[in-house]
């Protein structure tokens, strides 16, 4: 298939901007002269390739500023004075590193002398833009991208002519370039990234049910009597009564490990296992475990990386002790959910910060709380906080003796006796934890002004809430389809009480705790399983578990989790985020999750249709919101 020439690329690019994006299209200039490119020709030593010519006779790149036509991350098309300014700035800047001409492998420098810089880069970043090769041989004038952070690489595209052909066809066509799809919005042109996701991931969650816990070892044998190991030194066999040489090896003295100081939190009046239930415990992993043992299972695929924790009791007070994971007892809605109808009191450390907080029926005490911050001791630590301690190299000392002074005051002030070491041995009941849900932004707060370039201000201004509403629950529906966490029954049985709610256009009066002009049009929220432990909130937990396990075998490479999976999972914990936010939010600051988290790049069509603006479907890659 013949290319067409660059004029003509040109042509058809001006034809669509005029029509869709005139702000963008008023950005580019107008032709340069032939005498100004030879100057810059002369200036930097390149011939520049009969491409580029071709094009800066077109346009001599574009101006700067809101509206500027961008050829997607690439950025926008660089004027003549541009190329000169910062191809001349990266031959410096290579020049500084010693790596300007580099090896026989062209990309094998930082910058090479014949390259041309013909795009701005990402946000002006003109180290992260296009160039184009000026060296003689079958290669000139191919297209490569100058990246910021990494070696320079060549593009698909083998000459400029290549590049604007393809990016015409995309503004046409309304497909992706560059992996990105262009839109037409208030007159601008913007880039949408169009994602998909793997429909049915890997779950780590079910990886690790069918991982066995680990047992704890069984006590050592001798290999003689199949008896339990004497503690006292082998006597060796009498070989004669004449003199021997005996070697002993000496070992330098073991440091003494540094104390346990785990975090823990303590509910009067509650049992360990009505505590166990408010943390969000997973009902089939309750067991008895001793410390070294909750550790081994946490650590292990079995855990998949969900918090770990053991209960006792001490006093009038249940306790929990985090033994893995993600820190739980610093946040506030889980000691809102332990405290509920109670007292709670956590004793959290993090580094040099030790943390006691009280917490009375979800009311945080402010005056009892202490708060000590430790400074750094000049020794060396290890890699992470288990191996100092097992070393016994202690990075904070002022916050390991405030943690013991803090667990003194607890015995002072609460009645509360506990020290880390005596319970480490005892089988306490234990289980792996399924955290319960962050909280949501405070409703008073209010939506961002802007979301993926739509002015969210404005379409809150002139939207009667109500379509507003109706249109939310549309791109909603979207959302959950493009996603598929439709398929989860939770899922779909509220989604069809939002469009029952919708159709039935209830008033203030099925809503709760939010204002009449601000809420989402839903009854009570235990009615959509968004009760803590209600179906939809352990769904909506479960998915962010999934997420959460799924980024460490991704990180280390371990499988069989991928990165396709881990965007999945991203996707779906998003979106169900956005249910909960329609649900619990006012409907502007729900639009913005909602909004945010679309995949398609056509949702910017799909949302001028759901609030009937406009009438028919525009066409695509034209939507004018």
């Amino acid at each position: 298939m013949s290319i067409p020439a660059v004029e003509e690329s040109w042509a058809r690019i001006d034809a669509w901007l005029a029509r869709h994006a005139p702000v963008s299209r008023a950005r580019l200039r107008p032709p340069v002269a032939g005498e100004e490119i030879r100057a810059a020709e002369r200036e930097l030593g390149v011939m520049f390739p009969p491409d580029l010519v071709a094009s800066l006779h077109c346009h001599d790149g574009a101006e700067l500023g809101e509206g500027a036509p961008e050829l997607a991350y690439y950025g926008p098309p660089g004027r003549v004075a541009d190329i000169v300014r910062h191809t001349a700035t990266l031959r410096d800047i290579g020049t500084d590193l010693g790596d300007v001409d580099g090896d026989e492998d062209e990309l094998g420098a930082y910058w090479r002398q014949e390259w041309l810089l013909i795009t701005l880069g990402a946000d002006g970043q003109a180290c992260d833009g296009l160039f184009l090769t000026g060296r003689p041989g079958p290669g000139h004038g191919r297209v490569g991208h100058s990246r910021t952070e990494d070696a320079p690489v060549f593009t698909p595209w083998p000459s400029l002519r290549h590049l604007l052909a393809d990016f015409a066809d995309a503004l046409e066509e309304g497909r992706p370039f560059a992996g990105r799809v262009p839109v037409g919005v208030d007159g601008v042109l913007r880039w949408e990234d169009d994602r998909s996701v793997v429909p049915d991931p890997v779950s780590p969650l079910a990886v690790a049910a069918r991982a066995a816990e680990p047992e704890p070892p069984a006590p050592r044998e001798t290999a003689a009597s199949g008896g339990p190991a004497s503690s006292e030194p082998a006597v060796p066999e009498n070989r004669g009564t004449g003199p021997r040489l005996v070697f002993v090896r000496v070992a330098p003295p073991r440091p003494q490990p540094l104390p346990d100081q785990p975090d823990v939190v303590f509910a009067e009046g509650l049992t360990p296992a009505e505590l166990l239930g408010r943390l969000g415990a997973v009902p089939a992993t309750v067991r008895p475990r001793s410390r070294p043992q909750a550790e081994r299972a946490a650590a292990s695929p079995w855990a998949a990386h969900r918090p770990m924790v053991r209960v006792g009791t001490t006093g009038g007070w249940a306790y929990a002790v985090q033994e893995e994971g993600a820190a739980q007892f610093g946040r506030p809605q889980v000691l809102r959910a332990v405290s509920e109808g109670t007292r709670a009191v956590a004793l959290t450390r993090q580094g040099p910060e030790v943390c006691r907080t009280v917490v009375v029926d979800g009311i945080p005490d402010e005056g009892a709380a202490r708060l000590v911050m430790s400074p750094r001791a000049n020794v060396a630590s290890g890699p992470d906080r288990k191996l100092a301690r097992r070393l016994g190299v202690d990075p904070w000392p002022g916050s390991t003796a405030a943690y013991t002074r803090l667990l003194a005051e607890l015995d002072e002030e609460f009645g509360i006796r506990y020290r880390p070491q005596e319970d480490a041995a005892t089988g306490l009941t234990s289980a792996l934890l399924l955290p319960l849900l962050d909280d949501l932004p405070d409703p008073a707060c209010g939506p961002a002004a802007e979301v993926r370039g739509l002015d969210l201000a404005a379409l809150v201004d002139r939207t009667p809430l109500q379509r507003l509403r109706r249109a939310c629950a549309a791109q909603l529906r979207r959302l959950a389809a493009e996603t598929g966490i439709d398929a989860y029954p939770e899922i779909a049985d509220a989604l069809a009480r939002i469009g029952r709610a919708e159709h039935a256009g209830l008033g203030a009066a099925e809503h709760i705790d939010l204002d009449a002009e601000e809420n989402n049009g839903l009854d009570a929220v235990e009615s959509i399983g968004l009760g803590v432990g209600g179906p939809l909130d352990l769904r909506i937990r479960t998915l962010a578990a999934e997420t959460w396990a799924a980024r460490r075998p991704v990180r280390d490479e371990a499988g069989p989790v991928g990165p396709e999976d881990l965007s999945a999972w991203i996707a779906r914990e998003g979106a169900a985020q956005a249910l909960r936010a329609f649900v619990l939010l006012p409907v502007p600051q729900a639009a913005e999750r909602i909004l945010h988290q679309r995949l398609s790049a056509r949702w910017r069509d799909e949302l001028a249709a759901d609030l009937g603006e406009g009438g028919s479907q525009p066409a695509a890659g034209s939507v004018n919101s």
